[in-house]
């Protein structure tokens, strides 16, 4: 199978998905690319990949690789520009194309998963997601555990898919524990990001769901509303929530007049 995508070629070989040789010409020619050595020398490059140990870039003979222990440790000591194609792979994962943006996010998700580069870490968000949505729950739980490990502070934004993953299972007491533990980070955020906006809106839904499976209605009222209400600017999350909690006040309404009758 191949894929375009803007001006990457993606093929799938052996089951699994690589870069074409266009698509690795097009990562030959991105500019940005750089990092600094404790000695001071600055190195424009094409970073290919990335380990706990090494950051790997391009030569003429192949990929070579760079001990981080050489590179100097502060802010600003290298750089990852946006490769082709995510952009337009995020939005197709918004729009439910999660195969098509799973052709393009996944090569890159497993070359460059370790870095703390804002576009990786919404592309492995947007994996978990479209692993998620597809059903491949191991997949998704495959990817989501090498995330946390590498980047612990980013563990919050794909629980809430790997929760849904538990619900659709059943497992709605694990799938709330799994969401308690984003929740509770929600306590302290007076301002939100859109990232952090959407990953809260998301697990309130999800959470939300789950009590309604179990039969507490009041609890997941008070879930779908918070999403609607303080997490809105994930508009979809937000309107799916707003539907739920109008869905679940008509099913309470009678049960509150009879209640009152007695």
């Amino acid at each position: 199978m191949a894929m375009m995508f803007g001006n990457l070629l993606i093929r799938a070989v052996g089951g699994v998905l690589v870069l074409s040789a266009a698509a690795s010409a097009t990562l030959a020619q991105t500019a940005g690319d750089f990092f600094i050595l404790k000695i001071g020398q600055r190195r424009d490059v094409v970073i290919t990949r990335a380990d706990a140990k090494n950051l790997y870039y391009q030569t003429p003979s192949g990929d070579a690789p760079m001990p981080w222990p050489s590179i100097k440790n502060e802010p600003g000591s290298w750089n990852l520009a946006d490769r082709p194609g995510v952009k337009e792979a995020l939005a197709s994962a918004d729009a439910g194309q999660y195969a098509a943006a799973l052709a393009v996010l996944k090569p890159l998700v497993e070359r460059y998963m370790v870095l703390p580069v804002p576009w990786v870490q919404d592309a492995v968000v947007a994996v978990v997601r479209c692993h998620t949505e597809l059903k491949q729950f191991a997949d998704a739980d495959a990817v989501a555990k090498k995330f946390s490990e590498f980047q612990p502070g980013q563990a919050n934004r794909v629980k809430p898919y790997l929760a849904i993953a538990l619900a659709g299972q059943k497992k709605y007491d694990e799938a709330i524990t799994v969401l308690s533990e984003v929740v509770k980070s929600s306590e302290t955020k007076l301002v939100v990001t859109f990232a952090e906006a959407r990953m809260f809106g998301l697990a309130y839904l999800a959470l939300g769901d789950c009590y309604a499976a179990k039969g507490d209605a009041a609890k997941a009222l008070e879930c779908y509303l918070t999403t609607a209400v303080l997490y809105y600017q994930d508009e979809p999350t937000a309107r799916q929530a707003q539907a739920k909690a109008d869905e679940l006040k008509k099913k309470l309404q009678p049960q509150t007049a009879k209640a009152s009758d007695q």
